[in-house]
Parts: structure tokens; C-alpha cells; sequence
């Protein structure tokens, strides 16, 4: 063979199967192995390829994948312009290892603010998500556990993505329930390939819409058996699976549903402790293959169950070993797993205010907490209740909400559609409950959600800090009330029917402040009166204009504070 020939041979084992690169967007390389690995094994060869940026000098290392028989993929986002080079390292197959090339990157010139910002990242210290340009990030998701079992359509998961984004949501939140795919086995085989490019058409067109993926990994916890979480080779095999196939897109990792400890006491299904929950191993094997160390979190279950330090838990739970602490609490396994933000799954009261427990327990964690899971809209509360949670959440410390809606959140699921369910307010009968998710997307309370985002990204809404309830700042509050400042803007949100509001102190003067009633259902605003100054150096808020839920929003514009 010569020379040229030779160099033809190589040149053909590598496939460019994307557009020209541009930051932040994903970019496939496609290489092919010395043989098929139809008959299994290709899930375990390990492969990686080094990105090294002419510009900065940053190298990336990304797994690559196994696509079926012998074709092997590296998706690759890069982090910024310029001339990249790039070399693939593999020891199981000669044909895949020693390939070079150069990849040409443009910076993204669109609209959707993932790809202008860079992904999404989580910082100790600070209590909201931001982009890599730490831009906060105002997390609003639409949830799909069934996301699989949605025909991708035009008509059917295409129309509620693109709906949601057109009602300001910035983030998709699935779970593999309904995947077509099947992992339970450890392994990824040939017959799991045609499913994972099925999974794949979702994560681009949730990517193309510009929006966080909020993703799970595998399947629904209590599938994860006694002999799959004692073999860590498979665990770690498809972890880096996952990654090397997802963890271009703009991603979150939540791990999967429910992982704590008490969910599994509840189902009879428990085979582990708190002392060694096989999630923990997951999220640490995860975190040390994912070179762009996405945000990780485990899907809390119910707060009444576990929180963070099991503060605001309901002692008479049925509870495993552990009494409501997050096994991601300690400062060593948090480093160690990547854990860096809350998914918790927190209902608060509609009927009343919050007690202080949750909020202050979420507060006062080193990391950013998302209100992740909570009563869904045409399942367990409706309009009122699904709107009241968003703005409970954000002035209640959590930097984001995830929304859901009846046959939306689960697909066809029937979950508890045919029982009455209460939210402290309303009653949900089966009857409410039997709405298709053509009608659901327009929820009222779904296209309320922009109203909530338009008058905190008025302002540095990130900077909020809740008044925890009880604390004497605010006093003599209505019955259902929250409230949140930063050293300008005062939020108070009253949800219950009485019209009186309470006394709040720390306002500096009157002199500059303006007060205004803001319509949680209209995104309008109506004249407030002032906050009266007492005697006692609190001020006397304005009591609401109806019965209705309203924010009454006090900015101070000489505050020096």
C-alpha cells in the first residue's frame, strides 16, 4: 500500500457529521473501529478525545460513544472561538486511537441566551443558577417524567416545548420513565442503540429551542437492583455513557426520581442505608466523566420526608436510617460527587403561610436550591395553587420552579385520576382531572408563569433574601403571606382571602419610595398607598385591593443600604 493510499484509509475512519462549529452548540466527530460490536462489548471500550483550544491553551477531554456496530461518536460544545485541534486516545481499539484533526469554531451570533451565555453552572456561595458567563440564570421548567412516551411531532412534544417557550419557561425537566432504551442490565446493547437515537432527536430539539435540559439518569430509581448498584464497573460504564452521549447539550443531572433513602422504606423495596446509598456512587462517577462539570443534584423526594439537614420533616413519616438528612449534605461528598444545587420537592401550604423550617433549611445551604417538584396543575391543585407555588418558591429563597400540568407532567399516565385530592384550598376532583394535554397547555396558570418572570427580571431579583416567616421584620401578616427583599426592591406576596397585609420594618424613608400593586394574573400593575411609618418605627402596608392573591411590590429609590 502507499503512501497516499494510506493516508486516504486514515482520513476516512473520521466523519465530520455536524455544521460549522459555533460556542456552546454540540458538534459530532464520527469514527469507525477496527471491527462491529454488534455482538456486544462496544459500551465498554473506552475512548476519549482531547480538545485543546489554540487560543486559551483550555484542552478538554470528551468521552466518546458507541453508536452500533462500529461506530463510534465524541460530541463536543466549545467553550469558546478559534482554532481547535483535536486527538483521539483509545487502548481497546487501535483503529480509534492516535486520529487528529483541527475543528473551526465561531462564536454563536443567534438569539437563545444558553449559547450567548455558555451553559448553565452552579457556584458555592451563591444562591442562584447562572451561565458560564455568570449571567444568573431564572430557571422556570416544564416537567415530562414520560418525556419518551410524547410523540415527537410537530403536533404533539414539538407544540408544548415551543408553547412553553413562547410563555417564557427556560428549561425542560424528564425523567427516562417510558425510555426505549433498557439499562437495567449494566450493559448498553445493540438492541438499546435504535432508542438512544430516538433519546437523542429530544435532547437537540430541546437544545435547538434553546433551553435547559433538567435531565435523570437511567431509569426510575426502584429498577436499580441489589446486584446492578454493588457493580461499580457497570455503574461507572454507564455513567460515562450517558455523558459522552448528553453532556454536549446544556444539561442539569438530577440523577433520578425520588433517590433518597425513606421513598424505598415507603415501597418495600429498600436495600441500602443511608451509610451507602448507590446513588451517591452514581453522581461522584457522573461528575468525574463529565468534562464540562454540568450542575448535579438527586431529585429530592417530598420535603415532609427529607430536606436538607431534615429540618421541616414530618417526624411521623416513615423514615430509613438517616432521619430526613440528604446524603449530599457533607462538605466531603458533595465535593467528591459534584452535588453543587437542591432539587427538592417541596408543596408548600396554599392556605397559609410557610413554616420556617423548609425555608430556612434550603436558605442557609451553601448551594442553590430549585423548588424542582411540587403539586401539578390538574393533578393535585390547580390554577391558583400551581401560580401561588412560583411566587412562594422564588420569595421563599429557591432561585427556580418547575411547573407541571395534568397529562402533560406524565403522559397517559392516569396517576391518581381517579381519586379526589386536596391542596388546601381547592378540591381536584377526577372529573377536573380528566383534561387532554392539548387543553393543559393553556392553563391559565402556564401562561401566568411570564408574569412571575417579567417583574423579577425587572430587577436583580438573584440578590432576593426571604424574611424568614416568624422573623420580626414583618409582623401582623394576613394569614398567608411571603416576603423577600434586596437592599432597594421589597416583595410581599399575599395568597390568602383576608385583605389585611401587616407591618414591615428597615424601610429607610418615604422620600424616593413608590409602592405598587402588581396582578399575579395580568402582569398589570395598580397604584399602592404608601407604607405609613408608626411610632414604633414599623410601617403599615396597604391592604389589597380584592381577596385575590397580589404582590405588592416598595422600591426605595434613595435606599443607600
Amino acid at each position: 500500500m502507499n503512501k497516499a493510499l494510506v493516508i486516504l484509509v486514515v482520513a476516512l475512519t473520521v466523519v465530520s457529521c455536524g455544521e460549522r462549529a459555533e460556542t456552546w452548540r454540540v458538534s459530532e466527530l464520527c469514527f469507525t473501529a477496527s471491527r462491529s460490536y454488534a455482538s456486544g462489548g462496544g459500551d465498554r471500550v473506552k475512548m476519549d478525545v482531547e480538545f485543546s483550544s489554540k487560543t486559551s491553551g483550555q484542552t478538554l477531554t470528551i468521552p466518546a460513544f458507541w453508536d452500533g456496530e462500529d461506530r463510534f461518536v465524541v460530541r463536543f460544545a466549545p467553550t469558546e472561538p478559534g482554532r481547535w485541534t483535536w486527538k483521539s486516545i483509545c487502548s481497546d481499539d487501535p483503529a480509534l486511537h492516535g486520529k487528529k484533526g483541527t475543528l473551526h469554531c465561531r462564536k454563536y451570533s443567534g438569539p437563545l441566551e444558553i449559547y450567548r451565555h455558555g451553559f448553565v453552572k452552579a457556584k458555592k456561595g451563591t444562591k442562584y443558577l447562572m451561565y458560564a458567563d455568570g449571567t444568573p440564570f431564572f430557571y422556570l421548567g416544564d416537567t415530562h417524567w414520560g418525556m419518551y412516551t410524547e410523540e415527537l411531532s410537530e403536533e404533539h412534544f414539538k407544540k408544548i416545548v415551543r408553547r412553553r417557550v413562547e410563555q417564557g419557561f427556560t428549561a425542560v425537566q424528564s425523567e427516562p420513565i417510558g425510555a426505549p432504551f433498557h439499562l437495567q442490565d449494566g450493559h448498553v446493547d445493540a438492541d438499546d442503540i435504535a432508542g438512544f437515537r430516538k433519546a437523542d432527536a429530544y435532547y437537540q430539539f430541546i437544545a435547538d429551542e434553546g433551553l435547559l435540559h433538567a435531565n435523570a439518569e437511567f431509569f426510575f430509581p426502584t429498577e436499580l437492583s441489589r446486584e446492578l448498584a454493588s457493580d461499580d464497573a457497570a455503574l461507572k460504564a454507564l455513567c460515562r455513557y450517558w455523558v459522552a452521549r448528553f453532556g454536549a447539550y446544556p444539561v442539569l443531572w438530577t440523577l433520578a426520581q425520588e433517590i433518597d433513602n425513606d421513598v424505598y422504606a415507603e415501597l418495600g423495596g429498600r436495600f441500602f442505608d443511608y451509610t451507602d446509598n448507590p446513588w451517591v456512587k452514581i453522581a461522584e462517577y457522573l461528575h468525574a466523566a463529565d468534562p464540562y462539570s454540568h450542575p448535579l443534584s438527586g431529585h429530592q423526594e417530598n420535603a415532609v420526608n427529607t430536606s436538607v439537614t431534615g429540618a421541616g420533616t414530618e417526624p411521623g413519616k416513615v423514615r430509613a436510617d438517616g432521619n430526613g438528612v440528604s446524603v449530599f449534605l457533607s462538605e466531603e461528598v458533595s465535593r467528591r460527587t459534584g452535588h453543587s444545587w437542591w432539587a427538592a420537592q417541596w408543596s408548600p401550604p396554599l392556605h397559609e403561610t410557610p413554616t420556617a423550617d423548609a425555608i430556612r433549611d434550603y436558605w442557609l445551604s451553601p448551594r442553590p436550591a430549585v423548588n424542582y417538584e411540587g403539586r401539578y396543575c390538574g393533578v393535585w391543585t390547580l390554577n391558583f395553587g400551581s401560580r401561588a407555588q412560583g411566587w412562594i418558591s422564588f420569595l421563599s429563597g429557591f432561585c427556580g420552579y418547575g411547573y407541571g400540568a395534568a397529562d402533560i407532567w406524565f403522559y397517559h399516565s392516569g396517576f391518581e385520576s381517579d381519586i379526589t385530592s386536596f391542596d388546601g384550598v381547592e378540591y381536584i376532583t377526577p372529573e377536573l382531572k380528566a383534561i387532554p394535554w392539548q387543553e393543559a397547555l393553556e392553563y391559565p396558570s402556564a401562561r401566568q408563569m411570564i408574569h412571575l418572570k417579567n417583574l423579577l427580571e425587572s430587577f436583580d431579583w438573584w440578590n432576593l433574601t426571604p424574611v424568614i416567616p416568624g422573623d420580626p421584620v414583618f409582623r401582623d401578616a394576613s394569614g398567608a403571606a411571603v416576603y423577600a427583599r434586596t437592599s432597594r426592591v421589597h416583595l410581599l406576596y399575599f395568597y390568602g382571602k383576608e385583605t389585611r397585609t401587616g407591618r414591615i420594618s428597615g424601610l429607610a424613608s418615604d422620600a424616593g419610595m413608590e409602592a405598587q400593586w402588581y396582578d399575579p394574573r395580568t402582569g398589570r400593575f395598580r397604584e399602592a398607598a404608601l407604607p405609613v411609618r408608626e411610632a414604633d418605627g414599623y410601617w403599615s402596608l396597604p391592604p389589597k385591593p380584592d381577596e385575590e392573591d397580589w404582590v405588592l411590590e416598595i422600591i426605595e429609590h434613595n435606599n443607600k443600604r
